[in-house]
């Protein structure tokens, strides 16, 4: 019994180390210089997705330039899950897939 006090401890502490409170989103943007940028998606018909890459250029406190990048990207398709709505009737629901947002900063 002894040998798995550790193992559960160490895999207590993983489980407690792990949240989703958000920490790491910027709640302010440092205008002295910075590159600010927001993704979006937006569905265009049953085969396209548009993908908006929103920038915002700050110096100085000021906004330098803003500007949208557009490209059009193969749509996921769809999906059948179940919903309820407002009176707790549930129904199966056929949902578009969404995209999700991986972003790399160098």
């Amino acid at each position: 019994m002894k040998i798995y006090l550790p193992f559960g401890l160490a895999l207590l502490l993983l489980i407690s180390a792990c949240d989703d409170n958000n920490d790491d989103k910027a709640k302010t943007v440092d205008k002295n210089g910075s590159i600010e940028v927001s993704l979006s998606t937006r569905h265009l018909d049953s085969l396209k997705d548009l993908v908006i890459t929103h920038y915002i250029v700050w110096n100085k406190g000021t906004r330098v330039k803003e500007f949208d990048k557009r490209d059009t990207i193969p749509s996921l398709g769809n999906f059948v899950t179940e919903g309820e709505n407002g009176n707790g009737d549930t129904q199966n629901l056929n949902v578009r897939k969404e995209y999700e947002f991986y972003v790399t900063v160098k």
